[in-house]
């Protein structure tokens, strides 16, 4: 029975970056650049470090960030600003919904922002290889040699490479059987950046409301 986990994986990874993000955005400036109707030119800087800072500009049905976040594009709502405020805050950040924001990120949605999980398909392979060795004896040893040792021709390194390797292996009858294997995860700073337009959203919000 498999051990890992790629939705609590995903869990605790948003809930390092959750922290993360509370801490550098702590006594962050948000600057309106320029509030005119749909069109905005949002611009915060981070108190951590000068090279902490992004921009979120909208436009009709879009939304761009770039900055130390990376540069992603959104299209889903006329109001993108309106989309964003679905998300939740938490004591240490904000919650979002990963998986549907994702979707909305241009060109190709969430392929945009995966990559390859290198140690989770290690984990995936040690694991298939212990739970296999009492009908394969060798096999762990073998697997150690063929795919893990630093002399091994096998490139784990990419996803075509270990999908490539694990084809080709065999050993004593056993083969890798790959089906349910997640071979991506959300790529690091997309997660970050759904804090960071959350973060953006809340501070334009309040910016705006009159004070009592």
């Amino acid at each position: 029975m498999s051990t890992i986990d790629p939705n609590a994986e995903l869990k605790a990874r948003i809930a390092e970056i959750r922290e993360r993000f509370a801490a550098e955005s702590k006594d962050g400036k948000l600057t309106v650049r320029r509030d005119d109707g749909l069109y905005r030119h949002l611009e915060v800087e981070m108190p951590k470090s000068s090279a902490y800072w992004f921009e979120v500009m909208t436009w009709p049905g879009a939304l761009a960030i770039t900055g130390h976040t990376g540069s992603y594009v959104f299209r889903r709502d006329e109001n993108m600003l309106a989309f964003f405020r679905s998300c939740e805050a938490t004591g240490s950040g904000w919650k979002v919904d990963t998986r549907y924001w994702a979707e909305k990120v241009q060109p190709h949605g969430e392929r945009d922002v995966q990559r390859y999980a290198e140690d989770r398909v290690r984990a995936y392979i040690k694991q298939a290889a212990e739970e296999s060795e009492a009908a394969h004896p060798g096999l762990v040893a073998e697997v150690e040699v063929e795919l893990f040792s630093r002399y091994s021709n096998a490139d784990l390194e990419t996803e075509a490479g270990a999908k490539a390797a694990l084809a080709a292996f065999e050993f004593d009858g056993f083969r890798f059987n790959t089906t349910g294997w997640e071979f991506t995860e959300y790529d690091y700073w997309f997660l970050y950046t759904c804090q960071a337009i959350a973060w953006t959203v809340a501070q334009y919000d309040t910016a705006l409301t009159p004070a009592a």
